[in-house]
């Protein structure tokens, strides 16, 4: 009696040139599967077909692109020079461009059908990708013989080894019988938040394997695609946070951290509260300039300010010396609050985390973040950052404005922030007769003791200098 293959051996995987979107695939094609990907035009399709070959190629696989267009392949590839990706002299070794198009107009399905496996054979193709499917539809007699055209091309490609992508048009209608026929079908979309262009991709269907479902934002740069799986989705369990030592994380400001009881507890999340001009970037400057004292790797990442205005604003005050940049114990990283990708700036967050070791972060400005986001989403997006910045092991201090500027009362933090963050302070303007003074206040530390009467604050030419007795309110 024959036995089953119960091995457990991981299939071959085949990369598609696009990080973020074998993250979604779990780890790319599958090998020798036959896969569409959809979408309109403009939206991408062509750019990740190259992306797939060249990628390929550069592996140590070979690889035949066949169009159905009338497009040249010269003005193609004057399209693909300027992507990091493109290598001309691969072209016509192991990667070879074919038109389909004179073809298909001349000889129908059958036709297409017999030139795409003689490319595969006559070039040892290990990947094919066929742009322009909708080209062949609109050809065939009927959706049966379409649907046999393309049962055929995945059999003949799985039993040589190929792994074939072919590229067409959206079509709404998802019962299409050009999706049954396929292996997986990725989805390409492009569509407008008021006058901002989203572009989002989708793996609809993955025959036989596990995916990141649901939507994710993607950029097309002179990389090409570029996928940003949803970081909820990435880390929906938080993962294991390492022992966290007993010692504190203060800010070198006396008074400050002996209301913090030491400092703020190690793998914290803090958020400083505050109207423009409070002094929240400052304060999160000294927290930077005590870890880099204490010989801990330290980040600034923020859209509040310029590069060079931040660091001018740290040398005036003495803090964040240019050797703990040079020796790269401190790092600032300052990007632009237009048009923001929100998961685009976590996944480069964490990558730089990681590669620092980063055990103090100072996140300035969390609104260019969470802005574009509605409500439900914002809060499982957060929740996820923050859970995976503490599987780090880093002491995360974040910024939130808020939006009135003399008030007696104590204005919160976005709602529902206040349940995800383990520490709260509060800096604001108070008016009781001219001058206007800055008060401090912490209103909430997880587990912990700390001070919770009123501290007025200066900031000077020497940073930050606190009293150390409670102000009147």
């Amino acid at each position: 009696m024959s036995q089953i293959d119960t091995s457990e051996e991981a299939p071959r995987r085949v990369a598609t040139g696009c990080a973020g979107l074998d993250t979604l695939l779990h780890g790319g094609w599958l090998h020798g599967g036959t896969y569409m990907v959809t979408g309109a035009p403009g939206t991408g399709k062509t750019v990740l077909g190259n992306q797939l070959c060249f990628s390929h190629v550069e592996g140590g696989g070979r690889a035949v692109f066949v169009t159905m267009l009338s497009e040249s392949h010269g003005r193609m590839m004057s399209h693909l020079r300027g992507m990091t990706f493109f290598q001309r002299e691969v072209i016509g070794q192991s990667l070879h461009y074919v038109s389909g198009y004179a073809t298909l107009k001349a000889e129908g399905l059958e036709g297409l059908s017999r030139l795409l496996y003689r490319a595969v054979r006559e070039h040892q193709a290990t990947v094919l990708v066929v742009d322009g499917l909708l080209a062949a539809q609109e050809v065939a007699a009927s959706v049966l013989v379409f649907r046999e055209f393309l049962h055929a091309l995945g059999v003949h490609n799985a039993l040589a080894g190929c792994t074939t992508l072919v590229l067409t048009n959206r079509t709404s209608n998802a019962a299409d019988p050009q999706f049954a026929m396929v292996d997986g079908v990725v989805v390409l979309e492009m569509h407008r938040e008021g006058l901002q262009a989203v572009r989002e991709v989708e793996v609809t269907k993955l025959r036989g394997d596990a995916q990141l479902t649901g939507r994710h934002g993607f950029e097309i740069t002179s990389r090409g695609l570029v996928v940003y799986p949803r970081v909820e989705a990435l880390y929906p369990e938080p993962p294991e946070e390492p022992e966290a030592p007993p010692a504190r994380l203060g800010f070198g400001l006396g008074p400050l951290d002996a209301m913090l009881d030491g400092g703020l507890p190690t793998h914290s999340t803090t958020l400083l509260c505050g109207v423009p001009g409070s002094g929240k970037t400052m304060l999160g400057l000294h927290f930077l300039a005590e870890g880099v004292r204490q010989g801990e790797p330290s980040l600034y990442y923020g859209f509040m300010e310029t590069r060079a205005r931040l660091l001018a604003k740290a040398r005036g005050v003495d803090l964040l010396p240019e050797s703990a940049l040079e020796q790269g114990l401190l790092a600032v990283e300052t990007r632009s609050s237009v048009e923001v990708l929100a998961d685009a700036r976590a996944h480069e967050l964490l990558a730089l985390v990681k590669r620092q070791r980063t055990r103090r972060l100072f996140l300035d400005g969390l609104s260019p973040i969470l802005a574009p986001m509605p409500p439900a989403r914002a809060f499982a997006f957060i929740t996820s950052l923050l859970s995976v910045l503490r599987g780090h092991g880093v002491t995360t201090l974040l910024t939130q404005r808020t939006p009135l500027l003399f008030e007696r009362t104590s204005p919160g933090p976005p709602e529902g922030l206040e349940a995800l963050i383990d520490n709260l302070v509060l800096l604001r303007y108070v008016e009781q007769r001219p001058p206007v003074h800055r008060l401090l206040s912490i209103l909430k530390m997880r587990e912990s003791d700390y001070d919770s009467s009123q501290r007025e604050f200066t900031i000077s030419a020497a940073g930050i200098a606190m009293t150390r007795q409670g102000a009147r309110p």
